[in-house]
């Protein structure tokens, strides 16, 4: 993959980046193939807490039990008797998706380019360079989309930053950051806003499915 940034998707290179998030980080098949029907439901609860509130639901009122087999599926992590959900954080990061209710924060670049769709909400990433710390700002629109005069404003860099991966926000979500174009060049591995933007909604398309009713 290279750095240089792209006007559309290449379907070739989202599927590649696709796959191997899916395999670092089996979210959709650990939920539907691993979680019980009562932690789904809570799962479920906890996404709506997030969609429909836009901040972090506490854990009184939602069953602890299910709760803690989130936690052990690396779905939902408590922090300070909030719950943190990817691609929402409890805690403030810098990748900050400012939408018109509110101010939320993304543990990666992928999750912040997945809320806006989530949210049907259009909103504006702030964040900065990862590898020379300059801001960037761009703005997605409530489908997910990027506006063609911000296509080119960064690339999605995807570095290994664990051996093992154990917890998405600590050993991979940490690796998936946003990049200045003219500052990605050594990198090895980035996905265009586009391609990136793709990633994102396949990614995150079972929770959009739940938050609909439709079952996994």
């Amino acid at each position: 993959m290279t750095a240089k940034p792209q006007t559309h998707a290449d379907s070739q290179r989202v599927l590649a980046a696709l796959m191997g998030l899916h395999h670092a980080y089996p979210l959709e098949r650990r939920m539907q193939k691993e979680a019980c029907d009562a932690t789904r439901e809570t799962y479920l609860a906890v996404l709506l807490r997030w969609v429909h509130t836009g901040t972090a639901p506490s854990v009184d009122g939602f069953d602890h039990e299910s709760l803690d087999e989130l936690a052990a599926l690396d779905a939902a992590h408590i922090v300070n008797g909030k719950i943190s959900c990817p691609p929402f954080s409890v805690a403030a990061t810098d990748m900050a998706v400012h939408t018109p209710h509110g101010t939320l924060h993304a543990f990666s670049a992928i999750d912040a380019l997945a809320m806006p769709r989530l949210l049907n909400a259009a909103a504006t990433i702030e964040t900065r360079c990862a590898l020379s710390g300059e801001s960037i700002s761009f703005t997605v629109t409530e489908k997910g989309e990027l506006r063609l005069e911000d296509i080119n404003r960064a690339v999605v860099a995807f570095q290994k930053v664990s051996n093992h991966i154990a917890r998405y926000t600590l050993d991979l979500a940490p690796g998936i950051r946003f990049v200045l174009p003219q500052h990605a060049a050594a990198l090895r591995q980035t996905l265009s806003l586009a391609e990136s933007a793709a990633v994102a909604h396949a990614f995150y398309a079972f929770q959009r499915k739940l938050l609909k009713g439709d079952a996994l």
